[in-house]
């Protein structure tokens, strides 16, 4: 199953940003190092999902570019499509994994420093 393709106006005002689509297959494949039919195998393995414009041109933004690199080296160690799709997918939840971590422990320490506060009835009954 292919993830969703993303739609990229090109007249739309955009903040350019890491993920701002502004290469085109040709250039991703030349600052990449990557052949622009691996880069299309990428796709079609559902390893990268570039934006695309309005008339179905793939563009390609920096994020995707640090993608293709992480891809590549995988990919020079002997892992194939599929180990690929589980490492990404195995950092995706760890990310999600270490988010829901700190916001556990905000809040276990949210709650430790209101247990330290005296109450005003506690301070008043103690006088």
């Amino acid at each position: 199953m292919r993830p969703k393709q993303k739609k990229f106006r090109a007249s739309s005002p955009v903040a350019h940003n890491a993920s701002t689509p502004k290469y085109s297959i040709a250039v991703a494949s030349d600052l990449s190092g990557v052949p622009q039919q691996q880069l299309r195998r990428m796709e079609e393995g559902g390893l990268i999902t570039p934006m695309r414009t309005e008339g179905n041109t793939r563009r390609y933004s920096d994020a995707d570019l640090s993608e293709i690199a992480e891809i590549l080296s995988l990919t020079e160690r002997g892992i194939n499509m599929e180990g690929i799709r589980s490492i990404r997918a195995l950092q995706e939840e760890l990310a999600v994994l270490r988010a829901e971590n700190a916001a556990l422990r905000a809040e276990i320490e949210r709650l430790q420093l209101a247990l330290r506060k005296p109450t005003t009835t506690e301070g008043a009954a103690s006088s």
